[in-house]
């Protein structure tokens, strides 16, 4: 039984094609800039309980649009932190013949976890910062373990789009894209790397929660911060990407 925060059907920005993005509740990275902050705690009283055959019963109603691509993407909060009822869910869906991606952080190393990503077609994982230290101020959480995840993905050969939000004053910084760059060229199975420009649209959701907004005074990235960033790492790799 999944803890299921939203379902969002028709999503286009959640890997490829028209899919049905299903939020999980439940994340152990506290991001300071979290645009879903209701998903974080692993219980919420809104969130409802979903089992493997409604899983499936969504996925068959909305086969029809996943012809050009599209699927099923398990997102959050942190879908790993619930691999051990994710792993038969996902096995369900391959056998029916569905396109699975994981938006992950990378973080859950354990052996279900790990096995999801094995068998899913496409991981969403961000690397939110190349810096140890900043990464830890940024999310409360060394990236050791999302660099250990990446380095999995490409021991698997298997493909994944990386993520990366441009956030002024804390991911914006020349020589810190210059080591991501640096970082990023190194690997083979990534098909994508998407700059995405912070916003503060989790603001409003963090008042109704009762939490203080960390981020209060910092100006959303601009096109212009968005094109900066991609011409430094354009050094480094041709895979870059922005909806800007």
């Amino acid at each position: 039984m999944l803890r299921v925060n939203t379902v969002e059907t028709f999503a286009t920005q959640d890997g490829p094609g028209i899919r049905v993005a299903i939020f999980l509740q439940g994340c152990m990275f506290k991001c300071l800039y979290c645009h879903n902050p209701d998903t974080i705690p692993m219980e919420n009283e809104e969130a409802k309980r979903m089992d493997e055959e409604q899983i499936l019963d969504l996925a068959e109603r909305n086969r029809p649009y996943f012809a050009n691509g599209g699927g099923i993407t398990f997102s959050g909060g942190e879908p790993l932190l619930q691999a051990p009822a994710l792993l038969p869910i996902v096995k369900r869906l391959k056998a029916e013949g569905y396109h699975i991606c994981i938006d992950t952080n990378g973080f859950v190393r354990t052996p279900e976890a790990l096995e999801v990503i094995a068998l899913s077609d496409l991981i969403l994982p961000d690397l939110k910062q190349i810096n140890p230290k900043k990464h830890l101020l940024l999310v409360g959480q060394e990236n050791t373990n999302t660099l250990a995840t990446l380095e999995y993905l490409e021991k698997l050969q298997k493909p994944y789009w990386l993520r990366y939000v441009l956030v002024p004053g804390l991911t914006d910084d020349e020589e810190d894209l210059h080591q991501y760059g640096k970082y990023v060229q190194t690997l083979k199975s990534m098909e994508r790397l998407e700059i995405l420009p912070y916003h503060n649209l989790g603001k409003e959701k963090r008042k109704k929660l009762g939490w203080e907004y960390p981020l209060e005074g910092t100006p959303a990235a601009t096109a212009q911060d968005v094109h900066r960033a991609l011409d430094i790492l354009r050094n480094y790799t041709d895979k870059t990407y922005s909806r800007l």
